[in-house]
């Protein structure tokens, strides 16, 4: 368990480092019409990490199971990661 734990530590560590190399005007740039910049993306992966923790809670409170969707394009317009400093 120490041997896995140290691993994603670092797996950790290299994917903040990399985080932090990207600038504030790359963090805002979109590839194309639609698509979604880094800073999107990350605030994205948060919303998604947030709604999947709560199906997986509730999946073990019932035998019947209503889940809400997630409808990543609102919930990243609404949080407005863009205007977020990076």
């Amino acid at each position: 368990m120490k041997e896995i734990a140290q691993r994603l530590e670092k797996v950790i560590d290299d994917a903040a480092h990399t985080l932090f190399d990207i600038s504030e005007s790359e963090s805002e740039k979109r590839p194309a019409p639609g698509k979604w910049s880094k800073k999107e993306i990350i605030g994205h992966l948060i919303d998604s990490a947030s709604n999947n923790h709560q199906r997986f809670v509730r999946a073990q409170e019932t035998s019947s199971l209503s889940l809400l969707g997630y409808t990543q394009d609102f919930w990243v317009s609404r949080q407005d990661y863009q205007s977020e400093p990076w």
